[in-house]
């Protein structure tokens, strides 16, 4: 089972570059990450998945997509937000010192915190180390 995990991650892994590579060199994003994680462990402990309406009210997706990220990224379902439509998620690799004891083979949820979005200013979570700054006018 594990070496499918793994396949499964590549994937992911594949994913991400070819999501990620336009957005970084090609377009810029209104705000740049500043600062540095202080390995509090508050992205593990809190990662908020979007959804749509029709997702988090589907039981039937919901238990499915659910056990799917639970299994291929060792995370646990800590609650559905149902107002604003996220499945919030705990990580199980965490370690006591703030690290992630897979880190290697952490997907990209992990890989891309805190994320930049090009629309909307960045949001923190609550003892992270990282900030966001406009980005300068070339």
């Amino acid at each position: 089972m594990r070496i499918f995990k793994r396949i499964g991650i590549i994937f992911v892994l594949i994913d991400n570059f070819l999501v990620n590579f336009p957005k970084k060199y090609l377009f810029k994003t209104r705000y740049v990450l500043d600062g540095k994680c202080l390995k509090c462990g508050q992205c593990c402990k809190q990662i908020y998945l979007k959804a749509t309406r029709a997702q988090t009210n589907s039981p039937l997706f919901a238990k499915i997509s659910v056990k799917w990220i639970e299994w291929l990224f060792d995370f646990k379902l800590k609650w559905i937000d149902f107002e604003d439509d996220y499945f919030v998620f705990e990580c199980k690799n965490l370690t006591k010192d703030g690290k992630c004891g897979n880190y290697f083979w952490r997907p990209n949820v992990c890989r891309n915190f805190p994320l930049v979005d090009y629309f909307k200013e960045p949001v923190f979570l609550p003892g992270c180390g990282y900030s966001a700054k406009p980005r300068k006018s070339p």
